[in-house]
């Protein structure tokens, strides 16, 4: 009784004092393609526009599963996790998205937090942050055996506000019709928000302009291998 009740007040002072920023690092990505006045082909199936404006988060992967299990503390990952990554005046460190790790004596659960202190691209050290923002993390506990993990991205816009990718797909041509997907995608890269087909009947002679929502294309030539065009003015948000 006497060492579980050690472990919780350790615990306690490790949480207490060690917190994050509640921002995770990201890295923005903002424009289109392609450029506009430029004649470009493009296969069945690929991207003919698109149009973006969101943060993806940066972080670490794990390659290696891993836990921490002595007397009363208990946390657990596996290999594949993804770890945001946060900074604060000694470096960076990577942080669990959920609360993993239960407090001693308590029904409250906090997330932990990795560094890799020698670089070697092993996690060797822990820590259970929460609190209010940028304060500084000053206790590491050391763990053994250390993780081993890669430097990765996680998903776009997740957890990181508000952000948009609009994009233009070629399908192909059926007699002189050509079929163009439209797709939107809203603060969730990994599923369209809105999705519409379109189709242009091709002009019996030279280039044939097409629009929607504000971009307008010149198309020099379509078959069911490529589109060759040029982009004339982008899609308006």
């Amino acid at each position: 009784m006497r060492k579980l009740l050690i472990v919780a007040i350790g615990v306690a002072a490790i949480v207490g004092c060690a917190t994050v920023p509640t921002t995770p690092a990201a890295t923005p990505h903002v424009g289109e393609s392609p450029v506009v006045s430029n004649t470009v082909q493009r296969s069945v199936g690929e991207t003919i526009y698109e149009r973006y404006n969101y943060s993806q988060l940066s972080g670490a992967r794990l390659t290696s599963a891993g836990k921490f299990d002595e007397l009363a503390i208990h946390w657990t990952v596996q290999a594949g996790d993804f770890l945001p990554a946060f900074s604060d005046s000694t470096g960076s460190f990577y942080c669990t998205a959920d609360s993993i790790l239960h407090i001693p004596m308590s029904t409250d659960r906090v997330r932990v937090c990795l560094v890799d202190r020698n670089g070697d691209g092993k996690f060797d050290q822990w820590t259970a942050p929460e609190g209010p923002s940028g304060a500084r993390i000053r206790t590491w506990i050391a763990l053994n055996p250390p993780l081993s993990f890669t430097l990765a991205q996680g998903d776009a816009m997740s957890g990181v506000g508000h952000g948009y990718r609009y994009e233009l797909l070629y399908e192909g041509i059926s007699g002189n019709v050509v079929a163009i997907l439209y797709r939107e995608y809203v603060n969730d890269l990994a599923r369209p928000a809105f999705q519409q087909d379109l189709h242009y009947t091709l002009e019996a002679s030279g280039p044939t302009e097409v629009s929607f929502r504000g971009a307008r294309i010149r198309i020099y030539s379509a078959d069911n291998n490529a589109l060759k065009y040029e982009l004339l003015s982008g899609l308006r948000e």
